[in-house]
């Protein structure tokens, strides 16, 4: 591998973890609305599923600790892991990323979850 090649690889992953990295505080809203939803009985929304299946797994969801693992999602170069996965279970289930095609940006999707984030602008 030549060093120009390697330049742009590094690029494209520093590009690819800030884009995941500004999932993180989204997700933590999406976690604050699932659990007000669940609170006040709403639990036909997705977001109130989400904490809904956290307490099923034994991990009841507050929004002071979704908020700790929102601040502390840090994923790294080959290690990747779910924003979604990681503020609502706290599990760092690894992405996996499909190449942009024609109008469609690259995509990093979570086989738990079923989340999809868009890690490329193009």
């Amino acid at each position: 591998m030549n060093m120009r090649s390697t330049t742009a690889d590094r690029t494209h992953a520093d590009k690819r973890l800030a884009a995941l990295l500004k999932q993180a505080p989204i997700e933590f809203a999406r976690a604050v609305y699932g659990i007000n939803d669940y609170a006040s009985g709403r639990t036909d929304t997705m977001a109130a599923r989400e904490v809904a299946r956290a307490h099923r797994q034994g991990m009841p969801l507050t929004e002071e600790r979704a908020e700790q693992r929102a601040r502390a999602y840090l994923p790294t170069v080959g290690q990747e892991h779910c924003p979604r996965c990681w503020v609502v279970y706290g599990h760092k289930t690894p992405l996996r990323f499909r190449e942009a095609e024609g109008e469609r940006p690259e995509v990093a999707a979570c086989n738990v979850c079923g989340a999809e984030y868009a890690t490329s602008s193009d």
